[in-house]
């Protein structure tokens, strides 16, 4: 890829010509690619990302035409270089949340309002954690929704949890397009 500054031939060139070169503007810059090659029959991993992408381009269309969608996604645009509202929302569908840490050293079952420390990333915004504990047997002990606090999201416990060997905690992250991430932990 190349870019061409001060050209009066190419400046504002964009599209392809005799299906070898690819002019596009990018940050008020032309650039120069190699026209792609595509294959005559897509593969079922190409077609499930070009399914993924539409819903992607979709997903951010809708959310440019939310004045407070686009407001928010105009705002964080804005902090980094080369990125349009509409890059970050599609970027934003794209990407699940990330669920790095779970921290029950402070859960112990015995008493209730114990805290369960949840860190969470995403590209953008997670907008919901939600925690469920349950028994050895699987039955629900309690579930709710954890609250931000300076960064990261806190669980306070509602129930008295007598048997705390065997439980498991499954905590589920979702962003602002809705993409959900599970993670799951054993007592």
């Amino acid at each position: 890829m190349a870019t061409s500054n001060n050209n009066i031939v190419t400046k504002g060139l964009s599209g392809i010509i005799a299906k070898q070169l690819v002019f596009s503007q990018r940050n008020g810059k032309t650039i120069v690619s190699k026209a792609p090659v595509f294959r005559k029959r897509a593969t079922a991993a190409q077609v499930a990302h070009h399914t993924k992408f539409s819903k992607a381009a979709a997903y951010a269309k809708r959310a440019l035409q939310d004045n407070t969608l686009k407001e928010l996604y105009k705002a964080e645009a804005q902090k980094r270089e080369g990125v349009s509202a509409y890059n970050l929302a599609v970027a934003d569908y794209l990407k699940v949340p990330v669920i790095e840490s779970v921290d029950t050293s402070a859960y112990t079952g015995v008493s209730t309002g114990e805290k369960i420390v949840i860190a969470v990333s995403d590209n953008f915004k997670v907008t919901a954690v939600k925690v469920k504990i349950s028994a050895q047997n699987q039955s629900v002990v309690e579930e709710g929704t954890a609250q931000l606090k300076e960064g990261k999201w806190e669980y306070s416990t509602t129930v008295v949890n007598g048997t705390l060997s065997g439980t498991k905690i499954a905590i589920t992250a979702t962003d602002r397009p809705g993409n959900s991430a599970l993670k799951e932990i054993s007592l």
